[in-house]
């Protein structure tokens, strides 16, 4: 990904150069030396100037046509220098075509589902405009695809504050009411919020609370007021990488002190074949096959609530074979289900 970006970063700082009107000529040493200032500039540390290879590669990819425009780069021999053969050339003046307005509205169609972010109705006024000026006629709004419906549920009034306030670094006050407390009790923190992360048809912030010293995760839906707050400084917890924080994890919840162990599972045929399909985890793996077709799947994961609820789901065509505690949490979970049943079955038998 970064390769990627800093080779539009060499594509728009070589175009630069060549459509100065100070200087004509540009030798390839000249490029790569403003394209690695600019890329030290980009990156905020020291690094090298891109290679001879690198620039001539640069250029034969813009005059190619391949990036969606034919630069006219000439090499003048008696100047010993690459120029625009057309003077008033820029990639940055390359009008959009019928094609990249389509591409545009494509996109339009999946981002309308996001109906918390008031960015998507900016956005689309931007593709409403582009296609009036290039006189594009608007296409079907038919629905061919459709996401499943996560914009739905409580405290999604939250969402753009909470997303900015990641976004910009800026500290935010909390009132927020935790599940297992009375209801009409809150509790007020100041926060640095850091991830905002989609579960289950719910939302989450993952925010360093600045009174316990830690990671802490807030469900939109128990939020009961939130604002950003100046009087604090932004707190940045290296240790919170989301990549690395969810690597072991079903779900969203991370129980303090608990490491990722072994998972083993053994599923029935039909829902192993299910699983194989739609794996629970990256992780997941084949430990064992069985003559009857019964698989025994692995997995390195953190216990946690999700991680219960998702194998419970799976009612009796899912076991678990280890970590002991792990199914011994299941176990009783089970023996609860069947007690309550159990009444209930005796209430309609009286």
């Amino acid at each position: 990904m970064a390769t990627n970006r800093h080779a539009m970063i060499r594509y728009r700082t070589i175009d630069r150069c060549l459509s100065r009107r100070n200087k004509r000529y540009w030798t390839w040493q000249e490029l790569a030396q403003a394209c690695g200032e600019e890329l030290r500039e980009y990156e905020g540390e020291d690094r090298a100037a891109p290679s001879r290879d690198t620039i001539k590669k640069d250029i034969r990819n813009m005059r190619s046509g391949m990036l969606g425009y034919r630069a006219p780069i000439q090499w003048y021999p008696r100047e010993a220098g690459y120029a625009y053969s057309d003077p008033g050339f820029s990639i940055t003046q390359m009008p959009l075509s019928t094609a990249d307005v389509e591409a545009l509205r494509e996109a339009m169609s999946l981002l309308r589902q996001f109906r918390g972010f008031p960015q998507v109705q900016g956005v689309e006024q931007v593709v409403a405009k582009v296609s009036e000026a290039l006189r594009v006629r608007p296409a079907s709004e038919r629905t061919v695809l459709q996401l499943e419906d996560n914009m739905v549920g409580l405290g999604l009034e939250w969402l753009d504050l909470l997303y900015r306030a990641c976004r910009d670094q800026r500290c935010l006050l909390l009132d927020y009411h935790p599940f297992k407390v009375p209801e009409g009790y809150k509790f007020r923190r100041i926060v640095s919020p850091h991830l905002v992360k989609e579960y289950n048809n719910r939302w989450f912030l993952f925010a360093h609370d600045h009174e316990a010293h830690c990671i802490r995760t807030y469900a939109f839906d128990r939020i009961r007021q939130a604002e950003v707050y100046l009087l604090a400084d932004f707190v940045e917890n290296p240790g919170f990488q989301p990549q690395q924080f969810f690597e072991a994890v079903i779900g969203v919840s991370v129980p303090t002190g608990r490491q990722p162990e072994p998972v083993l599972l053994k599923a029935t045929p039909e829902r192993a074949r299910y699983i194989e399909t739609k794996p629970l985890h990256p992780s997941q793996h084949v430990h064992e096959q069985a003559a009857d077709g019964s698989v025994i799947f692995a997995y390195y994961l953190v216990h946690n609530v999700e991680l219960e609820n998702q194998l419970l789901s799976f009612g009796e065509t899912v076991e678990v074979l280890s970590p002991l505690s792990l199914r011994k949490a299941i176990t009783l979970r089970v023996q609860a289900l069947c007690r309550l049943y159990a009444v209930i079955w005796a209430d309609k038998t009286r």
